[in-house]
């Protein structure tokens, strides 16, 4: 699908229809009884595009691939189903609940073991706080984690800064609840002497980090949304386990679309960040105007076209406002790129120009006589030259 580029063609002949009859004029050259073709030199604005393919897609794609090792237990969606950030949308097989119980049996046994060493203290409650203190740490440092890479994304305009405020409270909260456990603690354990103490600490705290490894590689055998969307691919089955490296699963967010084009290197080279776009696609009765290129990514990759051929191309990124609408993801459409506009500027058929010992001319039709003039040529666009001088408005070039 391409965009129709009106070209406007002044022929020898013309026909008016003017009081009932029939007007025609032709151009005849000063030697002969030809008829030419001739348009005028035109003032106005001119514009230059590149168009290229584009597929409307979301800018938030969680994309899940198969290890090749592990056995699918529950999937938990359909395609089209609408998920919440944290749903658990596939299980695979795993000996996770063997492993910690394992260690919920060594805690146990530990228990055991130090309320006999030490009478009047309840190690099973100086366990517990114990192991939600080692926890909460845990949960502390991933927060932490996260506190510092929604600050990045907000310096990045990716991120609001109540997003930032959440992220730091919920650090602030996490450090809270450590300090009031850690009270506790300590006044549940009075009366232990510093090796004990020392020794009961050292062996819990291994055994609290066992079972926070264990928590984390639980999320290895969950494929969670970490946002909420839509799923638009699902493949696999229940008992199956998948090819290393094909795809599972995937989940779009509609609410936030842009539309991805990718432009050959020396046509990447003429665009910037910011630039306006038009999207189309006539299918679709679909027409979207006065967008901009939000991001230019940095590395072209290799592609190959549809006639085999490889290709170096450069991706762009044109985001879409929520009020345009909804849009069906996968979209194909057409991407016009205006690189650049010049306003006022005198410009010609291209057909009129051509080049003679490197300098470019026109033949211009004057009293039916043909005179040839130097031209100097500026803008090029897919039907016009600017011609910076050598013609003036409303003379007539020969075309053909």
């Amino acid at each position: 699908m391409k965009i129709g580029k009106k070209k406007i063609i002044i022929a020898a002949v013309v026909v008016a229809v003017a009081a009932g009859g029939v007007y025609y004029a032709s151009v005849m050259s000063s030697t002969g009884g030809e008829d030419f073709v001739t348009e005028p030199v035109q003032v106005g604005d001119l514009s230059k595009y590149l168009e290229e393919n584009g597929e409307i897609l979301s800018t938030n794609i969680n994309t899940f691939y198969s290890d090749g090792m592990k056995k699918i237990k529950t999937i938990n969606v359909e395609v089209g189903d609408m998920v919440k950030k944290g749903d658990v949308l596939i299980e695979f097989d795993s000996t996770l609940e063997l492993e910690e119980e394992r260690i919920n049996k060594e805690i146990k046994a530990l228990e055991a073991s130090y309320s006999e060493a030490v009478k009047g203290v309840d190690f099973e409650t100086l366990n517990g706080i114990r192991l939600q203190i080692q926890g909460l740490r845990n949960s502390l440092a991933i927060a932490k984690e996260e506190y510092e890479k929604a600050q990045r994304l907000y310096a990045e305009n990716v991120m609001t800064k109540s997003d930032v405020n959440l992220a730091e409270n919920t650090v602030l909260q996490l450090q809270n609840q450590i300090d009031v456990l850690n009270n506790q603690y300590n006044q549940a354990a009075k009366g232990v002497s510093g090796n004990i103490k020392d020794q009961y600490e050292a062996q819990i705290e291994s055994l609290a980090i066992s079972l926070d490894i264990l928590e984390r590689t639980r999320d290895s055998y969950q494929l969670k949304s970490n946002f909420d969307g839509t799923v638009t691919e699902l493949e696999g089955f229940e008992g199956s386990i998948p090819v290393m490296g094909s795809l599972i699963l995937e989940v779009q967010d509609e609410s936030s679309l842009a539309v991805y084009a990718d432009f050959l290197v020396d046509e990447a080279a003429q665009l910037k960040e910011g630039m306006g776009v038009d999207i189309e696609n006539e299918d679709l009765n679909l027409v979207i105007k006065d967008l901009k290129i939000s991001k230019i990514y940095p590395k072209a990759v290799s592609k190959v076209s549809e006639l085999g051929i490889e290709q170096k191309r450069v991706k762009i990124k044109i985001d879409l406002d929520e009020e345009i609408g909804s849009l069906t993801l996968g979209s194909n459409v057409d991407v016009i790129v205006n690189t650049e506009n010049r306003k006022g500027v005198v410009y010609v058929n291209k057909d009129a120009v051509y080049e003679k010992e490197g300098k470019d001319y026109v033949t211009v039709i004057e009293g039916g006589v043909e005179v040839e003039k130097e031209v100097l040529k500026g803008l090029e666009t897919d039907d016009y030259f600017e011609i910076i001088s050598g013609l003036s408005e409303g003379e007539e070039v020969l075309t053909d």
